[in-house]
């Protein structure tokens, strides 16, 4: 067996598709089977089904990825500690991160880390808080942003505590007011987030015993704002999002303080990679300079 047939079958899982994963690694699809037939024959498995609507794992072949993650994880780590020793960073860094950390986090944490470790490759995978919760365990990312209240059962590492704001329209009858609480804002039409802090908010109203008068829901953080600017409703989103911005709104903190901790999960501190480890002081260093001025 070979390391290029355990990336091969990794990479398959990940993309769902014998032709994806060979235009993700550089190669023919007669070789990606090549590969997967070599490696079912050594363990004398089947590893995947093959159909029409695309690939899946057997039993059998859900058993064997944790074991084949493991093996791919160590050896980057490996090939990392080998660089680390001869003086050079190299690597690569896989990263999940839900969307309002990926607008508003990462782009600047990312410039700073690959001017200063130019030769670590970086992967991004976006989604929710479980969906990347999942890849961590999985071991198909090394390092994801979460709030802590998603980190069960992962290690993690928090950065700054993201306060919610209300948001809105400039024209507001409560525009004037720098806080303001739940029971003042329950009954104007009400734009709820789909994702993301959407528990949050609701369980401040419910803590609250107050009903929200919920206009409409919406999942993107800017499409909430654009609908706010004009005048369809008002909000409550995380500081993370309006910070820093030049929108045409009214932002106003809540009487009743809520806040979500945001931080750095991984399966485990203990056995990050150089790369995870420079990722960590570097973001670290970075959170704390943004969020604590």
């Amino acid at each position: 067996m070979t390391l290029l047939q355990y990336e091969v079958f990794k990479t398959i899982v990940d993309t769902g598709s014998f032709t994806k994963a060979g235009d993700a690694l550089g190669l023919t699809q007669s070789a990606v089977s090549h590969a997967i037939r070599g490696l079912e024959t050594e363990l004398n498995l089947t590893l995947l089904n093959r159909g029409r609507t695309g690939v899946t794992l057997t039993s059998e072949g859900e058993r064997i990825i944790d074991y084949v993650r493991e093996i791919l994880n160590l050896t980057e780590r490996m090939k990392q500690e080998a660089g680390k020793l001869n003086g050079l960073e190299v690597g690569t860094l896989s990263i999940g991160t839900f969307p309002s950390a990926s607008a508003n986090l990462l782009p600047g944490i990312i410039e700073k880390f690959q001017s200063e470790f130019p030769a670590i490759n970086i992967k991004f995978h976006e989604g929710g808080y479980d969906e990347i919760k999942k890849m961590i365990l999985s071991g198909k990312i090394e390092i994801g942003f979460l709030p802590s209240s998603d980190a069960e059962n992962v290690d993690f590492i928090p950065l700054f505590d993201d306060h919610l704001r209300v948001i809105l329209p400039e024209n507001h009858r409560l525009k004037n007011k720098k806080k303001l609480s739940i029971h003042e804002i329950a009954s104007e039409p009400f734009i709820m987030p789909k994702a993301g802090c959407d528990e949050l908010i609701k369980g401040l109203f419910k803590k609250n015993k107050v009903q929200p008068n919920i206009y409409c829901e919406i999942a993107d953080n800017q499409t909430i704002i654009a609908m706010v600017q004009k005048n369809l409703g008002i909000s409550i989103v995380p500081e993370m999002v309006i910070r820093g911005g030049h929108n045409e709104h009214t932002i106003a903190q809540l009487k009743e303080e809520c806040y979500r901790t945001v931080g750095l999960a991984l399966a485990s501190r203990q056995q990050a990679s150089p790369a995870v480890r420079a990722f960590i002081e570097l973001t670290t260093t970075l959170a704390n300079d943004l969020f604590t001025k």
